[in-house]
């Protein structure tokens, strides 16, 4: 939901170096979810608080398998001289499954932007691929050009081993096509001791008496936006994020701008009252209430909050504690739930690993996703617990257990959404703009359907 500079894809490709992020069982049917601060191979990265007993690896007639990955191994090799604690799932499993299992895995090293376009190249020409990653930006093209195929074929997704949400994400016309453990929920990150300074009660407070909604996080980000030099002109802001958090109250309110049917249809969501009402409160705070600088955008906010000016700000998972790092005291809390919404329900990012139509070996493909994501699983949640306890682990995943999110590769959907924020920042009727943007997702759905 938010511009292509903030997309978790995006996002995924630029902090690919080091793990920092959490997982563990959480509270939707005992699924294990992972957040992303840097990230390993997927992009959000964890492992089981309490691993369950390994199976037996499953046989297999032919170990060859091919892949398509966004990162070589010198990649990967320069990155781990430059920074030792840097992991990388894909490339740490290659040697464990060749042991395994006696074949040859072969990367196929594409930038990340290019693998679409790789992917789709490939198997138009029948050329081997077994295992390609899954993500925002590449669905629901995938299942619908018949790029990959159901993994229920060859995977059990009922196994709670995966992440119901990234399966529940990836699913597309009744059947799953992406499995992963990879979840990683946007939180609110805010400066305790800013906060405290201002004899001003926290969000984490407001959390605890379970009182944080859009209300009070209104009324908390007014009260924090102040004019400390006496100039005549705020100076410290309530809050700032991309797109003014537009994302996060849409989905704070119940919703996603676009949802998939198990009838293979998609729907858009911009003229429901959820997303009205979502896209009302944002250009009040704009506009109306002022808690957030008008004039400002993207990591200029990141800059405020480190510099003790900006209240409250948003980030990925456990990513807050990095990007923020700074001399206050930080925490985090989820999104504010709106008046549709449900408690600790919010935006967040997920990826996953498909099996495309050209495989060759699916059994394969198949028993490499599953012995990386346990590598992942296991790395990730002995990173996270040893740096935030685990009590943070638990909460971070009892959160990305409830991560709405739905794909965003339909065509037109960056026009949509621009409208969408032009007409908030501009202080365009509701109304209005809802209805462009609809007929702007609308148009592009048909399109993407019939292409």
């Amino acid at each position: 939901m938010m511009t292509n500079r903030k997309s978790f894809a995006l996002m995924l490709a630029a902090v690919v170096m080091s793990v920092t992020v959490m997982s563990g069982c959480a509270s939707n049917g005992g699924s294990k979810v992972n957040n992303e601060g840097n990230t390993t191979a997927n992009g959000g990265n964890g492992a089981a608080a309490t691993e369950a007993p390994k199976e037996e690896a499953p046989k297999l007639d032919n170990g060859n398998i091919t892949i398509l990955y966004h990162t070589s191994k010198e990649q990967y090799e320069e990155n781990k001289a430059a920074n030792p604690a840097a992991y990388d799932a894909v490339w740490e499993t290659v040697p464990q499954f060749e042991q395994a299992y006696g074949g040859k895995v072969n990367v196929i090293a594409v930038p990340w932007g290019d693998q679409k376009s790789t992917l789709i190249s490939m198997v138009n020409a029948g050329d081997q691929v077994d295992v390609a990653q899954a993500n925002d930006q590449n669905f629901p093209v995938y299942p619908l050009k018949k790029i990959v195929q159901p993994l229920d074929s060859y995977m059990d997704m009922t196994d709670s081993f995966w992440n119901a949400s990234v399966t529940k994400a990836f699913t597309f016309g009744g059947k799953p096509y992406a499995a992963g453990v990879g979840a990683a929920p946007i939180v609110i990150y805010y400066n305790k001791t800013l906060f405290d300074n201002n004899g001003v009660k926290s969000p984490g407070e407001l959390y605890s008496e379970g009182n944080w909604n859009w209300e009070t996080f209104r009324s908390t980000a007014m009260e924090m936006t102040q004019d400390t030099d006496g100039d005549g002109a705020s100076d410290q802001f309530g809050f700032g994020w991309w797109d003014a958090g537009y994302a996060l109250m849409v989905a704070s309110n119940g919703l996603t701008l676009l949802s998939y049917n198990e009838d293979g249809t998609i729907a858009s969501n911009y003229e429901s009252d959820n997303v009205k009402e979502a896209m009302q409160f944002t250009q009040d705070a704009l506009l109306k209430d002022k808690f957030i600088d008008k004039d400002k955008e993207g990591d200029y906010f990141n800059a405020e909050f480190k510099n003790g000016k900006l209240a409250m700000t948003a980030e990925y998972g456990f990513g807050g504690f990095t990007v923020f790092k700074s001399d206050y005291e930080l925490d985090f809390v989820p999104v504010p739930t709106g008046p549709k919404g449900t408690k600790d329900a919010g935006p967040g990012g997920m990826s996953g690993w498909s099996i495309p139509t050209v495989s060759k070996n699916p059994q394969g493909a198949a028993a490499f996703i599953k012995m990386l994501s346990e590598n992942e699983l296991k790395v990730a949640t002995d990173n996270n617990v040893k740096m935030f306890g685990q009590a943070k682990v638990d909460q971070m995943n009892e959160l990305a257990g409830k991560i709405l999110f739905a794909p965003i590769g339909v065509e037109k959907y960056w026009d949509a959404n621009t409208a969408a924020l032009t007409g908030i920042k501009d202080g365009t009727p509701v109304g209005t703009f809802a209805a462009t943007a609809k007929a702007m997702a609308e148009e592009g759905i048909k399109i993407t359907l019939t292409q």
